[in-house]
């Protein structure tokens, strides 16, 4: 089956699925089921990156009483981590002007 918006159909069958009994309108499965949906795959993508953060020694981490985690900058590597994020930035700017610039051939 395809569909002209096959994420967003994915989005929703999946939703469905996990909860076969519901139902909404057009407004309600844009704000709750495929927002509920995508912040579900968020949290997924962000606990992965600050994975990868902390075992770079990026991030540094802080356990609470109440068992969560918190994460914050390693002071250590902050000067690492601006150079990082100018030179992130200026490919970014590199990469925009070239697309750009090929447009407009």
């Amino acid at each position: 089956m395809e569909t002209s918006g096959q994420p967003v159909a994915n989005e929703i069958l999946a939703y469905l699925v996990n909860h076969p009994e519901a139902q909404d309108t057009l407004e309600g499965i844009t704000e709750w089921w495929l927002l509920e949906q995508r912040i579900r795959h968020a949290v997924a993508e962000v606990d992965k990156v600050l994975q990868d953060l902390v075992a770079h020694d990026l991030l540094v981490t802080r356990q609470c009483a109440d068992g969560r985690i918190y994460y914050g900058l390693n002071r250590v590597k902050e000067r690492e981590i601006r150079r990082h994020l100018r030179e992130a930035h200026s490919r970014l700017r590199t990469a925009t002007d070239t697309g750009s610039n090929e447009r407009q051939s």
